[in-house]
């Protein structure tokens, strides 16, 4: 029984420490569908079979249906079905890729339930096993590990794309043994990805574990407690990943107004940084103004979406995708604004709206979104956009009230929870920076997500029996006076 119980506790960190670890999945993955883009599933759904089979055994099954935050997730899971249901007729016609509209259904909300329901039931149970702050600090050293694995290699790729230092290739190389992981170059844009599979999971990545990396200047006393969010900050930057650059900087600034308020040593040692960094900037622009004006017009110049005119220039190619494919999706829900198409249903009417100017000359749409022989279908960029055409305003609507009591449970844990701020600090670093890149993404595979929603269930629960103590203990002391 122990043997159980520890087996799914290791794969649980296993895939945890594993999530940046994909840029070699291997074939036989395949069978994951969407989550075979990543090595961590697997591990993870192991550990579930492990634990499904211990809690059986011990005849308790426990899922946080208690929680009011979580049952507004299965209501959307509810509101899926009912969208997808009201869309029937129009579903059974569908064919394009090779792939029906029920087979599409049937794997997009299997995915959704992987990551929403069998995934949380671990993390949150692996959680209750450690208790919640041996379970956080436990996360979060399993993150700074594998941390320091993607800096390590995105500096060394840095240097040979950027610095054309290629002599380091041969220590670069040996990262290839890491399970996992193919040495590999993004030379076409001079963009890191570590060992990801490309620039935008290197940025997800970064964005996952900020909360966590972020934490440690205030649980630790060592003047080295602020290197390890410098170091992402910076592979932030290098890696020229617009997202992350956008949103870190956010999370940033997420966790530097919430420590101000809540850890009086923070204002004085803020006050110190801002007036010392005020001189430090003046005296680099001073002397090396001009590289890092050009160095902020770049960023600046990356983050520019609506470029999508310039030929030949990847950026703007993609711009050009995403942009288009975002105004068909707006097409269709001009048609259907109140149940939408049905759950992964969008793209076969969204195909028939795609502007002119965004096909035009665009070899994403000629090799990979509009090509049968390839069954991928293309991304949606936003998921907030995809729910509200998928679904329509029911399901959207039911999904914002979903993210409104994650955000007033946060809130509740940020006003109660004195003993471990730290905690609160991780949950509104990550909630900021997840909700945030939602906006470029339309997927619900962001296991940061799942694992923060985890920890504030297990922390609001952990406040509300300390909380029944308390009044219990009062009850007992009043009756015997």
């Amino acid at each position: 029984m122990l043997l159980l119980k520890r087996a799914y506790q290791v794969f649980f960190f296993i895939g945890l420490f594993l999530i940046p670890f994909n840029s070699d999945i291997p074939d036989w993955l395949g069978f994951l569908g969407e989550l075979s883009a990543d090595s961590s599933p697997i591990f993870f759904l192991i550990g579930f079979l492990f634990l499904f089979c211990y809690q059986c055994i011990i005849g308790k099954l426990y899922f946080p249906v208690q929680s009011k935050t979580y049952r507004l997730f299965l209501l959307f899971l509810v509101a899926i079905i009912i969208t997808t249901l009201i869309n029937l007729p129009s579903i059974v016609e569908y064919y394009y890729k090779q792939t029906s509209g029920i087979y599409r259904f049937i794997r997009q909300f299997i995915s959704v339930l992987i990551s929403g329901v069998i995934f949380l039931y671990l993390f949150i149970n692996v959680g209750r096993d450690y208790g919640i702050e041996r379970f956080v600090l436990a996360v979060r050293k399993t993150f700074l590990y594998s941390f320091y694995i993607v800096f390590s290699y995105g500096m060394l790729e840095y240097a040979i794309i950027k610095l054309n230092l290629t002599f380091l290739t041969s220590i670069l190389d040996l990262y290839g043994y890491l399970p996992f992981v193919e040495v590999k170059f993004t030379h076409y844009m001079e963009r890191l990805s570590s060992i990801t599979y490309e620039p935008p999971a290197l940025g997800l990545y970064l964005i996952t574990v900020s909360g966590f990396i972020f934490s440690y200047i205030f649980t630790s006393k060592k003047v080295t407690r602020f290197v390890p969010f410098a170091l992402l900050m910076l592979l932030a930057i290098l890696s020229k990943s617009r997202t992350a650059l956008v949103v870190t900087i956010l999370q940033a600034i997420a966790g530097v107004v919430f420590a101000f308020y809540k850890y009086k040593s923070f204002r004085n040692l803020f006050n110190k940084v801002l007036i010392f960094g005020s001189i430090a900037l003046v005296v680099l622009l001073v002397f090396f103004g001009k590289p890092i004006y050009e160095a902020g017009l770049e960023r600046i110049e990356s983050l520019n979406f609506s470029k999508i005119d310039t030929k030949n220039n990847i950026s703007a190619i993609s711009n050009k995708s995403r942009i288009g494919i975002q105004l068909a999706m707006l097409e269709v829900f001009k048609e259907k604004p109140i149940f939408g198409t049905g759950w992964g249903q969008q793209f076969y009417e969204s195909r028939h709206h795609y502007p002119t100017w965004a096909t035009r000359n665009n070899f994403e749409f000629r090799l990979f979104y509009l090509n049968q022989d390839l069954k991928s279908f293309p991304p949606g960029y936003n998921l907030y956009f995809r729910i509200l055409v998928e679904t329509g305003i029911f399901g959207l609507f039911v999904f914002l009230f979903f993210l409104f009591s994650i955000v007033r449970t946060t809130l509740i844990v940020y006003k109660r929870g004195k003993e471990l701020n730290f905690i609160t600090l991780i949950l509104l670093v990550n909630f900021t920076g997840l909700l945030l890149n939602w906006f470029q993404t339309d997927s619900m595979r962001i296991y940061g997500f799942w694992l923060s929603l985890a920890i504030l269930i297990l922390y609001k629960r952990h406040l509300d029996l300390k909380r029944e103590d308390a009044e219990d203990d009062f009850s007992t002391q009043k009756e015997i006076e």
